[in-house]
C-alpha cells in the first residue's frame, strides 16, 4: 500500500509540473550576507549615462549542467563569472573559452559543510574562495563531488585570484537594474542569488512568471548575469544558467527588469585586474569642493599640496565630490591641528575601497548632505590616498596621529616607501583639483587639501 501511495504521489508531482528537474543550492538566509563587502554608492549620473544594451555573451562559456546537485554557487561564480573575466582579459574565442573554464567543484567542495554535493551554500563563501585562493581550471579539477583539495590544486588556483567582489544590490534595494547594468557596462559579470519559482524550470527564451509566483519561495539558485537590453521585452537581463543547454535557449534566458527586481535577492559584481599602458597615467582623479551656494572652493598648489585661496569661517557648509579615472583603491580622512584623523571614505568597514571603473564619482558623505567646518580654529585638512593596492587605512591613520611634524610631514613619513615620486605626478587646479600620475613601481598618490579656517 505504501509503495502504491508513493507511485501515485510521484505521478501527481509530475502532472502538476513541480517535479524536481534541476539542482538549486544557494542559501538565501540574510544572516549569511550580513557582512559581505559592499560597493560604494556612486553619484546618480554614473548610473544614468549608460548604453541601451551591453552583452558579455561572447565571453561566456557554453552553459554547463550541475545536474540535481546543489552546486550552483560554484557554477555561477567560477564556471560563469571567473571564466568570463578571464575571457575578457585574454580576448578568447569561443573554443578557447570552453577549453579554459573554471571548475565549480574547486569552489563548492571547500564551502560545503558535509561530503557530497547535496548541501546548499552561500554566494559569499564561494566568492571568498575566488578572492583568497583563486580558481582552478575545469580540465585540472573537473566536476567531482568526491574530490578533495590538494596543495597542488591551491598552487594552480593562486594564479587566478579575483581582485575584489562587491555586493551591488540586496532584496531591499529597488530598481536593482541600474546597479547591475552599470557593472555589465563596465565589463564586470554579476552573480545573483535568486528565489526560484517552479515555473522557472520551464523557461524557453523569456521567463514570464505566473501571477501566483510573486511570493517568497526560499528556493535559492545562483546564476550569472551576462547582458542587458533596454529595448528587449521592455527591458531585460540575460542569464547564464547551469542547467545544461536543453534548458531555456541553449542554456540562456531573459528576465524582465521588473521580475529581476522581485526575485533577485542578492547581486555581486566580480572584479579582476584592469589592463594599463606603461605610457599612460595609471592613477588619476579629481576633487571638487563646492560651497552650499554653488561656488567652488578654490585652492592653489604650493608644490606639495593644495591650500585654499581664502579663509572660511566655522559652520561653512560644502559639498565634496571625488573621482578616479583609472581603477584604484581610494581612501580619505580629515583632520585639524589636533592631527587626529577621522576617516570619511570608505564610509564603513564593509565598503570596498576599490573603485574599479574608468570613471567613478562619489559624493562624501552623499549627494543630499553637506560637510561642515567645525569650531576648532586653524586649518582643516582633507587627505585623499589613491592607491594601486589595498591599504590598512586604520593602521595608517594611527601612524599619522602618532608621528610628528606638520600634517603633510606625517603623511609623507608614513607613506615614504610607497609614495609615487613628486616628478611623476601632475597636479593642477581647473575649477577643481586634478591630478595624473605614473606610478613607476610605487603605489600611492597622496592628495592633501588645506582649508584655511577661522
Amino acid at each position: 500500500m505504501k509503495k502504491i501511495f508513493t507511485i501515485l504521489f510521484s505521478i501527481f508531482i509530475m502532472i502538476s509540473g513541480y517535479s524536481q528537474q534541476f539542482g538549486l543550492g544557494t542559501l538565501l538566509d540574510d544572516s549569511l550576507y550580513a557582512n559581505s563587502p559592499v560597493a560604494a554608492p556612486l553619484m546618480r549620473g554614473d548610473y544614468s549615462d549608460l548604453p541601451s544594451s551591453t552583452s558579455l555573451k561572447q565571453y561566456a562559456p557554453t552553459p554547463g549542467n550541475q545536474g540535481l546537485y546543489a552546486t550552483c554557487a560554484g557554477w555561477s561564480t567560477a564556471y560563469g563569472g571567473r571564466t568570463i573575466l578571464e575571457a575578457i582579459g585574454k580576448d578568447w574565442s569561443q573554443a578557447q573559452i570552453d577549453s579554459n573554464t573554471f571548475s565549480p567543484s574547486f569552489v563548492y567542495n571547500q564551502i560545503r559543510r558535509s561530503s557530497g554535493c547535496n548541501e546548499g551554500t552561500s554566494l559569499v563563501d564561494a566568492l571568498d574562495v575566488l578572492k583568497k585562493q583563486g580558481g582552478e581550471k575545469f580540465d585540472d579539477f573537473g566536476y567531482d563531488c568526491a574530490r578533495t583539495i590538494k596543495p597542488i590544486d591551491r598552487v594552480k588556483a593562486a594564479n587566478y585570484k579575483i581582485i575584489e567582489y562587491r555586493e551591488i544590490a540586496t532584496s531591499s534595494v529597488k530598481h536593482k537594474e541600474r546597479y547591475v547594468k552599470k557593472s555589465l557596462a563596465e565589463n564586470r559579470p554579476v552573480v545573483i542569488a535568486f528565489d526560484c519559482p517552479y515555473t522557472f524550470d520551464r523557461v524557453r527564451e523569456l521567463w514570464l512568471p505566473d501571477s501566483s509566483d510573486y511570493k517568497v519561495w526560499n528556493r535559492g539558485h545562483a546564476m550569472t548575469v551576462i547582458a542587458y537590453d533596454d529595448n528587449k521585452y521592455g527591458g531585460a537581463f540575460q542569464l547564464l544558467n547551469s542547467w545544461g543547454t536543453r534548458w531555456g535557449n541553449k542554456g540562456l534566458a531573459w528576465i524582465k527588469y521588473s521580475d529581476f527586481d522581485f526575485f533577485c535577492k542578492y547581486a555581486f559584481e566580480l572584479i579582476d585586474k584592469s589592463p594599463s599602458s606603461p605610457d599612460s597615467p595609471d592613477l588619476s582623479g579629481t576633487l571638487n569642493f563646492i560651497e552650499m551656494n554653488g561656488s567652488p572652493i578654490v585652492s592653489d598648489f604650493n608644490g606639495k599640496y593644495f591650500v585654499t585661496d581664502k579663509t572660511y569661517p566655522s559652520g561653512t557648509l560644502f559639498e565634496l565630490h571625488i573621482s578616479n579615472n583609472e581603477p584604484a583603491y581610494v581612501y580619505a580622512f580629515s583632520s585639524d591641528l589636533t592631527y587626529v584623523p577621522y576617516k570619511i571614505f570608505p564610509f564603513n568597514d564593509r565598503m570596498v575601497a576599490y573603485l574599479p571603473y574608468k570613471n567613478n564619482n562619489v559624493a562624501i558623505p552623499d549627494e543630499e548632505s553637506y560637510n561642515m567646518l567645525d569650531t576648532v580654529s586653524g586649518p582643516a585638512y582633507y587627505c585623499f590616498l589613491y592607491s594601486k593596492k589595498a591599504l590598512n587605512i586604520d593602521s595608517l591613520m594611527n601612524k599619522v596621529e602618532a608621528d610628528s611634524g606638520t600634517f603633510w610631514d606625517r603623511i609623507t613619513q608614513v607613506l615614504k616607501n610607497d609614495m609615487v615620486a613628486e616628478n611623476d605626478i601632475d597636479f593642477s587646479y581647473k575649477n577643481k583639483i586634478v591630478f595624473k600620475a605614473k606610478s613607476k613601481g610605487k603605489s600611492v598618490v597622496p592628495v592633501l587639501v588645506e582649508i584655511k579656517h577661522n
